[in-house]
């Protein structure tokens, strides 16, 4: 059985209508940026990186910081 393509756009746009948020609120809310905070150690940025919600593949970035802390890139 196929499944019907969905027009993304007019999906959000009628969420947007039926919403008590305005529809830019909507759009913006689906927008994801870069961030970056700097975790103590590598098991505090492990255990940021994986609360809800957890970022998928290529979401999140590790570099080693200064004196020993844990830089973190992460794309929400």
């Amino acid at each position: 059985m196929a499944v019907a393509p969905v027009d993304v756009k007019r999906e959000i746009l009628h969420t947007a209508a039926h919403s008590v948020l305005t529809p830019g609120a909507v759009l913006l809310a689906q927008v994801k940026t870069w961030h970056h905070i700097n975790e103590p150690n590598a098991a505090a940025a492990i255990a940021f990186i994986n609360r809800a919600p957890a970022q998928g593949a290529g979401e999140a970035s590790f570099t080693n910081g200064a004196n020993g802390t844990v830089d973190v890139y992460y794309f929400l």
